[in-house]
């Protein structure tokens, strides 16, 4: 495979951040009289976004007037949603690197990418001022040309835009793209911009989660990468 521009996600692809987002989360949930929940459950629900992320983990609500993207969303609970969000948002932007660290190999790929002089860009759906604290912490934003966050453009993964966008600004083409994610968002992202995928199942969802998501190949490691890309 020898494509001129690779596109990964961040949150269970380049990074293991699942310790600081769910400690912000149960911080959350208990300063809302609510439960803590464990790592694994909060971990599943990494990937889509903030709004996302807090719709799962607040109790269900109430039977009301249709909300975004169909659900029955009341205004009481949008109003519990702002708040969980204010909270989660100012615990986590306090410890956004306490525990999150790169996955073994990381920095190793990505020299070997450089190396090759590939074109390197991040699309999560994470805010984009999160992201490039993270990537400034970690000694990671070097690497990359382009990097886009969920809140950089209208829309986000699956959405193709952000794919669109970044191949646009590196003038490279689907044909010439890989994407490197974790979940089946970007894999969707992917095939709507026309552009190859390769799942990573070390990261939050494991190999069931990308299963008949149409990756080229599957990886158990992002060190992998480096004998599939030339």
């Amino acid at each position: 495979m020898d494509p001129e521009l690779v596109i990964f996600d961040l949150d269970g692809t380049l990074i293991d951040s699942s310790d600081d987002i769910a400690q912000a989360a149960n911080k959350m949930l208990l300063e809302l009289g609510l439960e803590p929940m464990s790592t694994a459950h909060i971990k599943e629900r990494i990937g889509w976004g903030v709004r996302f992320l807090l719709e799962r983990l607040l109790p269900e609500p109430t039977p009301g007037s249709a909300g975004k993207d169909g659900e029955n969303i009341d205004k009481d609970f949008e109003g519990l949603l702002s708040r969980a969000r204010d909270i989660f948002l100012g615990h986590y932007r306090e410890n956004l690197t306490a525990k999150t660290r790169p996955y073994p190999g990381a920095f190793e790929t990505l020299d070997y990418l450089s190396g090759l002089d590939k074109k390197i860009a991040i699309i999560t759906n994470k805010p984009i001022d999160f992201t490039m604290i993270i990537l400034d912490d970690l000694g990671l934003a070097k690497y990359f040309q382009v990097v886009l966050g969920g809140d950089s453009l209208k829309n986000r993964k699956p959405h193709p835009e952000p794919l669109f966008n970044v191949m646009a600004a590196l003038e490279v083409g689907p044909g010439d793209s890989v994407m490197v994610g974790d979940s089946s968002i970007d894999c969707e992202a992917a095939r709507g911009a026309g552009v190859s995928v390769i799942g990573a199942a070390y990261g939050f969802r494991g190999r069931e989660g990308l299963d008949g998501q149409g990756c080229v190949r599957i990886i158990d490691s992002v060190s992998e990468l480096q004998t599939l890309i030339s």
